[in-house]
């Protein structure tokens, strides 16, 4: 439920800023006077989200987001001259005006009709990303530590997406011995399917368009699962390539964990942020997630990504990797 709202939040901050570029004849002393809040304090709660990932991002882009072109721009073409009247009514109705606190890094741009300085916007605060923690730890406040939620990742990934919807044509290949052989059920392929129908139906909802078109099991023999990756990444006369292979299974130190060493075989490219970042992040929940060897890459269009054999793991590995996706495919897109 909590991932469901999140995506609607999303959706709603978009329709509104498309409402605003639409109606550029409303100014925003006027929205200031009769609401309280005009574009530029929606650029600076937009700036201050992103800040919290990424404190490069500037309030001129920020602005040029929600505006939909250059602020000075905007000014110039259609930002009137504010009457005597307007000024009065701002100044009574300044007690109701949106309060904006300081950034931890330095603005660059100032507004004119609006709250308060960009010198004092806030950090994104609780009650608009209530998963977020305050305290301090070490030192420091908890909005600095290198951890971020899952919601808070996906729901600013989706943010920066805007309304671009990418599509994920997923197969998802399961590598073990046991499984092939039909002594065990395969957990971890079943795994790799639920996170990601979730993840398409909550966070990611307004912007994935999710196919799941193959799924198979093979052992552990590096021959079986390069044919399986080529055949996915490649298009044919009878099906089109997929542009997402996750594989699960096979990427520890036993003598037939081949995964990784069949996946770089038939890559064009190594990826090797996203297994960092996966081993990053697991060896905070299980230590021996260091012992993986999972390994990433380009063939063709397709992005192929080893995850671990467990279905934990799995679904651990999931929760750093879905958010990226998005932005990861378009890329390959292009």
């Amino acid at each position: 439920m909590a991932s469901e709202q999140q995506a609607a939040e999303a959706y709603a901050f978009r329709q509104l800023v498309k409402h605003l570029q639409m109606r550029k004849d409303v100014q925003n002393i006027d929205l200031m006077i009769l609401s309280g809040f005009c574009r530029n304090c929606l650029s600076k709660w937009y700036h201050a989200g992103l800040h919290i990932f990424n404190p490069a991002v500037s309030y001129e882009e920020a602005c040029e987001h929600v505006y939909g072109m250059p602020y000075a721009e905007w000014k110039k073409t259609h930002q009137a001259k504010a009457s005597e009247e307007q000024l009065r009514r701002f100044e009574e109705t300044k007690e109701l005006h949106a309060k904006h606190e300081k950034l931890i890094s330095k603005p660059a741009l100032l507004s004119d009709v609006c709250c308060t300085p960009v010198a004092q916007t806030p950090l994104m605060q609780t009650q608009h990303l209530p998963l977020l923690k305050q305290p301090m730890r070490e030192g420091r406040p908890e909005y600095l530590q290198p951890r971020r939620s899952i919601a808070h990742c996906a729901l600013v990934v989706g943010f920066c997406l805007q309304d671009q919807r990418v599509g994920l044509t997923v197969g998802i290949l399961t590598v073990s011995d046991r499984a092939a052989a039909g002594i065990y059920s395969d957990l971890s392929g079943p795994e790799v399917r639920q996170a990601l129908e979730a993840f398409s139906t909550g966070l990611g909802a307004a912007s994935w368009d999710l196919t799941i078109s193959r799924s198979c099991t093979v052992a552990d023999d590096s021959a079986q699962i390069c044919a399986v990756l080529r055949e996915w990444s490649d298009s044919s006369m009878t099906a089109a390539a997929c542009n997402l292979v996750l594989t699960t299974g096979g990427t520890g130190l036993s003598p037939r964990d081949v995964t990784p060493e069949a996946t770089l075989a038939v890559v064009d490219r190594v990826v090797p942020g996203i297994p960092e970042l996966l081993l990053r992040e697991a060896v905070k929940v299980e230590p021996l997630a260091a012992l993986s060897r999972a390994a990433a890459g380009v063939r063709g269009r397709t992005l192929i990504v080893n995850l671990p054999g467990r279905p934990a793991a799995v679904k651990q590995n999931l929760s750093v990797l879905l958010p990226l996706l998005g932005f990861a495919l378009l890329e390959l897109q292009d």
